[in-house]
């Protein structure tokens, strides 16, 4: 992640989506683990239309908040403090991630970070590739935190859609990937996305892996646009 798209209408939905878990109950603090990236030349202006946000746009609270970032030199993920309060550790909000020194930078999460936590992997694109870099996060990197977080959080993972040509690819792109997780949790994540960008959820108790299902879904039928399952077709 950048923080030059910090606000826009992707942060809209992730942000959104994890306030609506935190507020059902289900989850009481945010552990947020960027994998913050240095700043470039790119500008995706539409991504700040609000009036094309697929989601999110109903925490009107949230909408104000991050329209006041719309100022490229005010964009910081540590601002994020400033709308959770004291619900949100955010881990390495002062650096930024690089590929030779992921080893360390997750070493030094702690535990109590991954305790009666939802905790949220926010890397550039996503889940390892071929060729890994420092946008993606390894899938023993996951396993390391799952194996790590206590029964009563849940690993939340940021994905970007893959730029394939055809729906049949994109498909069996996510159900490599999920598979890869079920190795990992256990069973197939809970996702939800909106055709740009998906979450992954693994848990490790079923009620809070059911519970967790419920309150997605809930959240998806106030948002037509958005896909959610625990299985893949």
């Amino acid at each position: 992640m950048k923080n030059q798209y910090f606000g826009d209408n992707r942060d809209l939905f992730k942000y959104d989506l994890i306030w609506h878990i935190m507020q059902t109950g289900l989850i009481n603090h945010f552990t947020f683990i960027p994998m913050l990236t240095e700043d470039d030349d790119t500008e995706h202006g539409e991504n700040r239309d609000r009036k094309k946000a697929k989601a999110g746009t109903e925490n009107k609270p949230l909408v104000k908040f991050l329209d006041k970032y719309r100022v490229k030199s005010k964009r910081n993920i540590k601002e994020l403090e400033g709308f959770f309060k004291d619900r949100i550790t955010i881990y390495g909000k002062n650096k930024y991630f690089s590929h030779l020194q992921r080893k360390e930078y997750f070493k030094q999460i702690e535990d109590k970070l991954l305790s009666k936590s939802l905790v949220f992997v926010d890397p550039d694109t996503g889940l390892q590739v071929e060729r890994s870099g420092k946008e993606h996060i390894l899938y023993c990197e996951v396993k390391d935190l799952y194996k790590r977080m206590d029964k009563n959080s849940i690993l939340m993972i940021y994905q970007h859609y893959p730029r394939m040509r055809t729906e049949k690819n994109i498909q069996q792109y996510f159900y490599e990937r999920s598979e890869k997780l079920k190795n990992i949790a256990g069973d197939l994540p809970i996702y939800i996305d909106d055709n740009e960008i998906r979450f992954f959820f693994l848990t490790k108790d079923k009620s809070i892996q059911d519970s967790l299902g419920k309150q997605i879904s809930k959240y998806k039928q106030s948002y037509p646009q958005l896909h959610m399952s625990k299985f893949l077709c």
